[in-house]
């Protein structure tokens, strides 16, 4: 029986890709790189914000440590700044949120987003719900696909790793629900494609948040 749900948050519920995107854009032609495609951005997220940038730099650039430093931290700042500017829950969040609280299941949030954007964007959008926590990338706690802090989440819900799904949109996702022993439940409306969910493991992948909704009561 399913007890509860740990959410991604960007692409998962929350439509991000255009802050990003812009301020990473904008950190690239401050510092003289091209800018990337948007199927490439969404390609390099997923994976920490240091990696993002790290992704989204040419090749020689991305090899050299000094580098990677100097234009994180220009993005990092950029970002902190314009967290929110074209940011919006999905289409249908809203009543999936509802719904789990309708039937009773914990709610949290995990993201490799720095916890400070993840902090604010989870007051904007989702204080108005019970969540029981919402954490991003923190300092000193391993990111996803580590299990240590998803387990954490688990024992602040009260509920054993079994009876959580895991929700999220990419591999770095699925392998988080598979390394923590939850059900890893693949989204479609994120940055990955279906191949790439069904490769990395998900025991399940939906199209839409209804689609979710009713997988959730199948499994109860």
């Amino acid at each position: 029986m399913i007890k509860g749900v740990i959410f991604d948050l960007d692409g998962t519920i929350l439509d991000t890709i255009h802050d990003l995107s812009g301020m990473m854009d904008k950190m690239l032609t401050d510092f003289g790189y091209p800018k990337r495609s948007l199927e490439e951005h969404k390609r390099a997220i997923g994976y920490g914000a240091r990696n993002y940038v790290k992704n989204a730099l040419p090749p020689e650039a991305a090899a050299d440590d000094a580098i990677v430093e100097t234009c994180y931290q220009a993005f990092y700042k950029m970002y902190k700044e314009n967290t929110n500017e074209k940011t919006k829950p999905f289409d249908g969040i809203k009543e999936l949120f509802e719904f789990l609280e309708e039937h009773q299941m914990k709610m949290a949030i995990l993201s490799n987003k720095p916890d400070v954007a993840t902090q604010t964007l989870t007051k904007q959008w989702f204080s108005v719900y019970n969540l029981t926590c919402a954490y991003g990338e923190r300092a000193g706690i391993p990111r996803k696909p580590d299990a240590g802090a998803t387990l954490a989440v688990a024992e602040e819900m009260g509920l054993a790793p079994s009876e959580i799904a895991f929700v999220g949109d990419s591999e770095t996702d699925v392998q988080t629900a598979l390394n923590a022993g939850m059900v890893p439940v693949g989204v479609l409306w994120g940055f990955r494609t279906r191949e790439q969910l069904i490769e990395a493991g998900a025991e399940y992948i939906v199209n839409t948040p209804e689609e979710l909704m009713s997988l959730l009561v199948s499994m109860n």
